[in-house]
């Protein structure tokens, strides 16, 4: 028992002096037991030692711990300098300066304040957002890191280019803006589309604010549209020309409408009108539509300020009428034409003889890149393209016939067992073919240069007219039996919108058309409507033209010698009618104050007073004198009588010009704003609708139609920017901004009532389960909470 004790405490002494134990659980040094007492000196030695072997021990252990990392991020910006082994101070990874960093005395505060006063240091923007960095691209300037930007721009390009609102989470678009900026953030769809509703009002405000400063008359272009979802909708377009005559064209509505009636179309108009504030109209361009007339009866009857009573507010498309009396006449086409649309549809019937056909070309050295294309028959534009094509081709086909005999074959045959093939196109088939094409080319240009929208058409739009009227009459004149048919029909339908002049009472025709009736629905009397006054007004105030004996003769040859007299009569009192009602709105208010004061003689002077009263007498009479000469001409008999501008100048800016004279003639400058401003044709409302099938394509079909228009209309707004003065008009445009913001929520309030009242029954929307789905909800709630 004694020795089972005394080994265990040498095991317990042994394991508190760290002493290795062997096999036989003995330390390998042996511990004297104190059978006799030591005295102090030795004990005092013995605890010495063993105290010096615990703190080498322990200082090895603390070599051997692993360090630990530097809590400051100032190390990522300075290397560390060690003197003996001490970190001392800390080495400035852009200037290469020192600083003192001793972990005791020192720490990282000095570190963190030269960082931030480091010159070279890149990331002190950062903090001073006004301190820019110096970029040099295709210009030397200054850039810095604005997130707000950013996210304004990218709004921005997705409305410009049509991107979806999820754009910015797109994995490869993340990607490379990772490289390109790692600090910007794409947004999600969410705040894209809050961003893009912003970017709507900010955009509008601005517009608006240039309707106000800039635009005194506009003039207005509009159709209607079916999209792919069977819903319909209507487009205006402002066009006008501000101040500094510059023509400008603004999309101000894109709304969903119920139907395409009449009544419907004024209603809608007048609204967008009143709500742009834009109550001074000059015309309304519009296609053939027969609804077209009852929509701008509506407007007569509800718009005040029209000019002459709104008798010259109904201007038809010139680009829809060309379309017309073409395709009137190509209805019976010509034999050669069919030979040739049947060898086209051939040879584009299968790869392997487009391969042979390519190969009889490179044979016959046809070097071009215009390749064949098959016309659709409806369309005469196509059939254009189509021979224009063809006729290059032409020793192609003669080589192809040879090399492919099923080709005459096929051509020959007969169709479905009735109707005989037209056969091979032969030479003669080809020089008609020519003559229609350069026959259609002349109407495909003129088509072209009516549906100009970004420079001034108006003046331009007579001699389109008369060339029309020749390119019809030498046809109507042909020995060719089917050319003169084809003249004969496009005569009638040219007659039937330009070429008739009827003597009737204006005044009568528009109280019959704003009443209402059946008639009016229909259509009818477009037989006896005669052209829009406007049309020659835009010729008389083109300085090349005026009232010139040129304007005269080319008005006997559109209408004969006898209605040529009424016509050139009807312009002549229109003219000085239009001149006469803006001078009472524009010309200036003559003051008598002047010549009064000079009535009373003066009496001071002296010597000589005598002779200065008689030479104020002089002055006084002499001014009467001119002041009566002056008064005997206005300033449109001045202009008239002005030699007229060289007619074979191609480069004549008309804009420039009256810009130049418009203080020479200022009411008559007011008139030449408005009617050179007339669009002629509803191009510039039709190629919303192309953006519009884009927009609501069949990934985006659950789009409210506020966001259609908010991405339509900012997208021509953002394409063609308003020129206007931000800083000067800040506190207006904030103003306007959030009027618009408010006049939206009070709509969309309006709106939620009716809904709510409206009887609703189970399992049946009048929208569809698509189009009331969450991804609605999401972009009103989105526009709402950027709105608040």
């Amino acid at each position: 028992m004694g020795t089972e004790s005394e080994s265990s405490d040498l095991d317990v002494q042994n394991q508190e002096n760290d002493v290795p134990q062997d096999g036989d659980g003995h330390g390998k040094e042996i511990v004297q037991v104190d059978d006799e007492p030591m005295d102090g000196l030795e004990r005092k030695k013995e605890e010495g030692s063993t105290a010096a072997n615990k703190d080498k021990e322990s200082g090895d252990a603390k070599t051997q711990r692993k360090e630990m990392a530097p809590r400051s991020d100032m190390w990522n910006h300075f290397n560390k300098v060690f003197v003996e082994g001490v970190l001392t101070k800390g080495k400035c990874k852009y200037c290469k300066r020192e600083i003192k960093a001793h972990s005791v005395f020192n720490g990282t505060t000095a570190l963190n304040k030269h960082f931030k006063v480091c010159k070279r240091n890149p990331h002190v923007h950062l903090k001073d957002r006004k301190q820019g960095v110096l970029q040099v691209t295709d210009f030397i300037g200054c850039w810095k890191f604005d997130p707000d930007k950013l996210r304004a721009a990218f709004a921005q390009m997705v409305i410009e280019d049509e991107l979806p609102f999820a754009f910015g989470e797109k994995s490869g678009f993340r990607k490379f803006m990772a490289i390109a900026c790692p600090r910007f953030k794409p947004p999600s769809r969410r705040t894209c589309t809050r961003d893009a509703v912003g970017t709507y009002y900010e955009e509008k405000a601005k517009v608006k604010l240039f309707f106000q400063e800039q635009c005194e008359r506009v003039c207005i272009t509009t159709d209607c549209w079916t999209s792919q979802q069977q819903d319909s909708y209507m487009t205006v377009t402002a066009h006008f020309i501000d101040k500094d005559w510059k023509l400008h064209k603004k999309i101000i509505g894109f709304f969903k409408i119920k139907g395409h009636r009449g009544e419907d179309i004024g209603k809608h108009l007048v609204t967008c009108l009143m709500e742009w504030g834009l109550d001074k109209v000059m015309t309304i361009t519009v296609d053939n539509a027969s609804s077209n007339d009852g929509g701008i009866g509506y407007v007569r009857k509800h718009m005040k300020t029209l000019i002459a009573g709104g008798k010259y507010l109904h201007m038809r498309c010139a680009a829809h009428i060309v379309n017309l009396i073409v395709s009137d006449g190509l209805k019976e086409v010509d034999l050669s034409i069919q030979r040739v649309r049947a060898a086209v549809r051939y040879v584009k019937n299968g790869t392997t003889r487009l391969d042979k056909f390519k190969e009889c070309a490179d044979l016959e050295k046809v070097d071009t890149k215009a390749f064949l294309n098959l016309d659709v028959c409806t369309r005469w534009n196509s059939t254009h393209d189509m021979l224009k094509a063809a006729i290059i081709y032409e020793k192609v086909f003669a080589r192809y016939a040879d090399e492919d005999p099923c080709f005459t074959i096929d051509l020959n045959r007969e169709k479905n067992g009735k109707v005989q093939g037209p056969g091979v196109p032969e030479e003669q088939d080809w020089d008609n073919a020519k003559k229609m094409d350069e026959f259609l080319g002349h109407f495909a240009h003129i088509t072209v240069r009516v549906s100009a929208s970004l420079n001034v058409t108006a003046n331009t739009f007579f001699h389109e007219i008369g060339e029309v009227n020749l390119l019809v009459r030498n046809w109507l004149e042909s020995e060719d039996p089917l050319q003169k048919e084809m003249g004969k029909r496009m005569k009638d339908k040219y007659d039937k919108y330009w070429g008739k002049w009827h003597e009737k009472d204006l005044e009568k025709d528009m109280e019959k058309e704003k009443g209402k009736g059946k008639e009016k629905e229909k259509g009818k009397g477009k037989e006896k409507e005669n052209i829009n006054m406007m049309i020659f007004m835009a010729v008389v105030i083109d300085p090349r033209y005026k009232l010139s004996e040129y304007t005269e003769i080319a008005i006997g040859e559109m209408y004969g010698d006898g209605n040529g007299q009424k016509v050139w009569s009807a312009i002549n009192k229109c003219l000085y009618e239009l001149f006469e009602e803006y001078r009472v709105m524009y010309a200036p208010v003559a003051t008598d104050s002047a010549p009064q004061s000079t009535d009373a003689p003066r009496t001071e002077g002296g010597k000589g007073g005598a002779a200065s009263l008689m030479k104020e007498l002089i002055a006084k009479r002499m001014r009467l004198n001119t002041c009566a000469s002056n008064s005997s001409k206005s300033e449109l008999e001045k202009y008239l009588a002005e030699d007229c501008e060289d007619i074979e100048s191609t480069n004549f800016d008309i804009l420039a010009w009256w810009k130049t004279n418009s203080s020479r003639f200022p009411v008559l400058a007011r008139l030449a704003r408005d009617v050179l401003a007339i669009p002629i044709s509803t191009v510039a409302s039709e190629s919303a609708f192309s953006t519009g099938g884009r927009v609501l394509d069949d990934f985006r079909t659950s789009l409210t139609p506020f966001m259609v228009e908010g991405i339509i209309c900012t997208q021509d707004w953002l394409r063609r920017s308003t020129p206007i003065n931000i800083q000067e008009n800040t506190e207006e445009l904030a103003k306007l901004e959030e009027e618009l913001i408010q006049e939206f929520k009070n709509k969309a309030t309006i709106s939620s009532k009716s809904k709510s009242t409206e009887p609703s029954q189970p399992g049946t929307s009048k929208s569809g389960p698509n189009k009331s789905g969450p991804k609605s909800a999401t972009r009103k709630s989105t526009a709402n909470r950027k709105k608040k």
